[in-house]
């Protein structure tokens, strides 16, 4: 069977974007849905944010070590389809967890409920950027340059995806269209990765 390496190709470059856009979506998203239960106080974007860091970080941290011990496109887009997931059932879980948290602490309610349906996603997020990195460097050399490179890309999505979200689809679609049209993004990946892979097969 021929290797596939898609990702020292033209491919990396819509992964990246997608990813970095549906991230900040996601956030942006999640915000919206905290707000029916508990509104839009400082309280809410702090736990918001530092959900949001939090999810990242470990996701950072494990898509390092993801990518040493199994460094493979394969596993790449099965991150990239549970991040999918993750998505699509964000309202349902999000609506589940604040009903029961209603009588919590307003502090202590918000940063369940953002752990419990916000957290999941974000942290499959982080773990896309070391995996890419480590899939896109051609030699240890070039591990800086690619790192930057990919970083850049990431960064160019979710500076797009801020305005995009934030401007059109969120008060335009409303919440539900706009998580569809992200899961709909999201997947398009893996499913392109898989058409390509029994093409090569």
């Amino acid at each position: 069977m021929k290797e596939i390496n898609l990702l020292k190709t033209w491919f990396v470059y819509p992964v990246l974007l997608i990813e970095g856009a549906s991230l900040m979506g996601v956030e942006l998203v999640g915000a919206k849905l905290v707000a029916p239960s508990y509104g839009s106080s400082i309280y809410v974007w702090a736990a918001v944010l530092s959900v949001t860091l939090a999810a990242l970080t470990l996701g950072y941290f494990t898509g390092g070590k993801l990518s040493m011990r199994n460094p493979t496109e394969k596993m790449l887009f099965i991150i990239l389809t549970m991040a999918a997931i993750a998505v699509i059932i964000m309202p349902f879980t999000g609506k589940i967890i604040m009903y029961s948290t209603l009588d919590f602490d307003l502090r202590l309610g918000v940063i369940i409920s953002c752990i419990i349906f916000l957290a999941p996603p974000l942290y499959l997020f982080g773990m896309v950027g070391p995996m890419v990195v480590r899939l896109a460097s051609k030699s240890s050399d070039e591990v800086g340059k690619t790192a930057g490179r990919i970083y850049f890309f990431s960064t160019v999505g979710g500076i797009l995806g801020t305005f995009i979200y934030g401007f059109y689809l969120v008060p335009q679609l409303g919440i539900k269209t706009t998580i569809y049209l992200t899961f709909t993004a999201l997947s398009i990946l893996p499913i392109a990765f898989l058409y390509q892979y029994l093409v090569r097969k």
